[in-house]
C-alpha cells in the first residue's frame, strides 16, 4: 500500500484547462545619447555666456534670465534627442566665482 492512500492525502485532480501562455519579455528600454547632449550643452554655455559679466545685485533678473534660457534650451534638446521613454528634469544654477575654486556637476537622465 502506498503512503498516499494510507494517510488519506491525494494530489488535486488535474484540470483540462490549457496552461497559461508564457509572458513575453518587455521591449528593450530606449537609450539616451548623453554624449550628444553634453556636446550641445558645452556649445550652448559657450555661446550664451561668452561675453557675460556678473551683474550688480540690483540686476539679478539678468542671471535668472540666463538660467531660464539655458534650462529651456537644454530641455528642448533632450526632447529632440529622445522624445519618449524618459522624464526630464533640468536644474540650472549660475553662481558668481569670487576667486574660489569651481566645479562642474553633471546629472544623467533616468529611464522610467
Amino acid at each position: 500500500m502506498s503512503l498516499a492512500s494510507s494517510t488519506g492525502f491525494r494530489s488535486p485532480a488535474r484540470s483540462n484547462a490549457a496552461s497559461p501562455s508564457p509572458v513575453p519579455p518587455p521591449p528593450p528600454r530606449p537609450t539616451f545619447d548623453a554624449e550628444l547632449l553634453k556636446n550641445y550643452t558645452k556649445a550652448l554655455l559657450s555661446t550664451t555666456l561668452h561675453s557675460a559679466l556678473w551683474p550688480d545685485a540690483k540686476e539679478r533678473e539678468t542671471v535668472k534670465g540666463w538660467m531660464k534660457e539655458i534650462g529651456d534650451r537644454v530641455k528642448a534638446r533632450m526632447l529632440e534627442i529622445q522624445p519618449t521613454g524618459f522624464k526630464y528634469i533640468v536644474l540650472t544654477q549660475i553662481n558668481e566665482n569670487l576667486g574660489q575654486g569651481g566645479r562642474s556637476v553633471h546629472s544623467r537622465a533616468y529611464t522610467l
